[in-house]
């Protein structure tokens, strides 16, 4: 989510989520996790520096879906893979997500997708201070 373009650009930013996973110690599995439905918002404040012409932008990135891909297979992934993956390589537990099997290939055609809500809120920040001249 760091890594991707900034929200301003988000036509790039959404392509870029399309095509990097998040990042995954374990590559044993032939699945991937992918963010997906990104709510983004922005805010501005004052800075805690005193300085009346000083500002605190802060975005906030989070995820309404978690797209979960049998990476460049059509066919999704066995009930048992599924469960390793999420086990081993995120410490979920299969049974309590609510996995939805989509129609559609992930990226073109790079693999069958399956969609669940992150199991907790999960948030990306990145604030910069501001110091224009009003």
């Amino acid at each position: 989510m760091e890594k991707a373009p900034g929200a301003a650009f988000q036509k790039a930013r959404a392509l870029y989520l399309n095509k990097y996973s998040l990042p995954q110690e374990n590559n044993a599995f032939q699945l991937r996790l992918f963010v997906c439905d990104e709510q983004i918002s922005e805010s501005i404040t004052s800075a805690a520096d005193g300085h009346p012409t000083h500002r605190v932008a802060t975005l906030s990135s989070s995820p309404g879906q978690l797209a979960l891909v049998h990476w460049q297979q059509p066919c999704p992934p066995s009930p048992e893979q599924l469960t390793a993956y999420l086990k081993e390589v995120w410490e979920l537990n299969a049974a309590e997500q609510n996995i939805t099997p989509m129609a559609t290939p992930w990226f073109r055609d790079s693999g069958h997708q399956s969609r669940f809500s992150p199991p907790c809120e999960l948030i990306w920040q990145q604030r910069s201070l501001l110091t224009l001249q009003e």
